[in-house]
This record gives C-alpha cells, sequence and structure tokens, in this order.
C-alpha cells in the first residue's frame, strides 16, 4: 500500500492505495498559512482514525510549491520516510509535447498518463478542479496540449464579487435555458454555458487532429456538468490518484 498525496490549488487529498484501488481519501483545505505542525498533526489524524499499516511509501503530485518543502518535512517526521514527489524525485513516463515541457502542471500530465494506463488513447481529459483543464493525448500515447479556462467555483466567485446586484449562487444540474428569475438566469448561464463549452471545445479538439478521442471527466464539479452532456464520456471521480499510483508503480519498475 502507498499514501497518495494531491497538491491542488484549493484541495489536499490524501489517499489510501492498495494496487490502483483507492481504498479511502480525506480532503483538507489546501492553506498555505499552514506550518509543517499544522501538516503534521492533519497527517496523524488521518492515520490514526484509519489504523492503516505503515505506508510503503508517500508518494506527492502538487501544483503548489508554497506548501511542499513544509508537507515533505511532516511526512518525514510522521513516517521517518522521505516523501516522494512527482516531476522532482520521479518523472511521468509519458513523451510530452509541450512547447516549453515545464510549463505544464504536473497534476495535467499525471492525469493524462492515468488515462493512456487505464483507458488507452487517443483521449482528452477534462479536470473540473480550480480551472478547467483539457488534456489532450494523440494517437502515439503522446502527451500534446490543451486547453485552460477559468473553474466553475471561480467564475461564480467573480460574478458576485464583481457586481452589485447579482447574488451569489450554487451550482445545480439546470433543465431550462431562459431563467425567470436572476438567481436561475446566474444558474442556466453556468450550467449550460460549461456545458457548451465542453462539447464544443471536444469537437473542434476532434477536428484539428482529425479524429476522435475518448473524452474522460474528472474534478469535483465534473460529475453534475456531465449530468447535462450529449457527447459519449467516462467519469472518473479517482483518476488523479489513480495517476500518482500508476507513475509510482512504472517508476519502481525500474
Amino acid at each position: 500500500m502507498i499514501i497518495g498525496i494531491d497538491i491542488g490549488n484549493t484541495t489536499t487529498e490524501i489517499g489510501f492505495l492498495r494496487s490502483e484501488t483507492l481504498i479511502k481519501s480525506y480532503k483538507l483545505k489546501t492553506d498555505r498559512g499552514k506550518t509543517q505542525d499544522d501538516w503534521f498533526l492533519d497527517f496523524y489524524q488521518i492515520l490514526g482514525i484509519e489504523s492503516f499499516p505503515e505506508a510503503k511509501d508517500f508518494v506527492v503530485s502538487s501544483v503548489v510549491p508554497a506548501v511542499e518543502d513544509r508537507i515533505g518535512k511532516a511526512v518525514e517526521k510522521i513516517s521517518g520516510k522521505k516523501a516522494i514527489f512527482i516531476g522532482k524525485d520521479i518523472k511521468v513516463p509519458i513523451t510530452n509535447r509541450y512547447r516549453n515541457p515545464e510549463e505544464v502542471g504536473i497534476d495535467r500530465l499525471v492525469n493524462s498518463f492515468a488515462v493512456v494506463k487505464k483507458y488507452g488513447y487517443p483521449s482528452i481529459v477534462i479536470d473540473f478542479g480550480t480551472a478547467v483543464t483539457f488534456d489532450v493525448i494523440n494517437e502515439k500515447a503522446e502527451y500534446v496540449g490543451g486547453a485552460i479556462f477559468p473553474g466553475i467555483d471561480a467564475s461564480i466567485e467573480a460574478l458576485f464579487s464583481k457586481t452589485a446586484k447579482l447574488p451569489s449562487v450554487n451550482l445545480q444540474t439546470v433543465n431550462h435555458i431562459v431563467g425567470k428569475t436572476t438567481s436561475d438566469s446566474i444558474k442556466s448561464g453556468i450550467f449550460n454555458g460549461y456545458l457548451s463549452m465542453v462539447e464544443g471545445i471536444v469537437e473542434k479538439i476532434n477536428k484539428e487532429a482529425g479524429y476522435k478521442h475518448r473524452v474522460i471527466i474528472t474534478g469535483g464539479n465534473g460529475k453534475l456538468i456531465s449530468e447535462g452532456l450529449k457527447i459519449d464520456f467516462v467519469y472518473d471521480e479517482f483518476l488523479s490518484m489513480e495517476g500518482i499510483y500508476f507513475v509510482y508503480t512504472e517508476y519502481k519498475k525500474g
């Protein structure tokens, strides 16, 4: 068993993985103000709750450099093991065709490699996180790039904070386009807007490539948005954590 730590801009997920199966996971707020001791206490409480046997390794995927050193030291303090950071200690074993490969977030490469291993290629990975990312794997299993959009929660917050009279709303499925109240109009705009964005971008990627791609959706808001899609797709809630395991096992193969 390994413990995967997925550090995102908004949340940090701690997952217990046996083979590629996620047995259990916990999510914490990615608070850049937390000290090493704060992270240590978080990990101690989680490991104590689960009473799992000692993990073979702690493997970290991170897009927040500001917290990496503190989390790494907290892991070493609680386990006596050095955390293995994907991107620093081990590489994601996928050919990266980005013009400047170092620009690509580790989370995007981990997701892409997970899709190659689990679903095949060519594929498009759509991750509804703090940002909404589209990542494209071509017919040679190479990562070729993608597109990045503001995340749903960020869009809602920006709309609320930058306007005087518009109310804050929660994302939910809607079955209409034309809202009859301001709140319903915002919900329709967000839900239907992101639906159309997903369907439109997938269509454009397929057209540009000259062939169709499998579509895999993941991330917190992905489940809700996917309920309205009229394209073929797979929703995989645990793709990122499984990707950590796949990268780790390739590394162990040598």
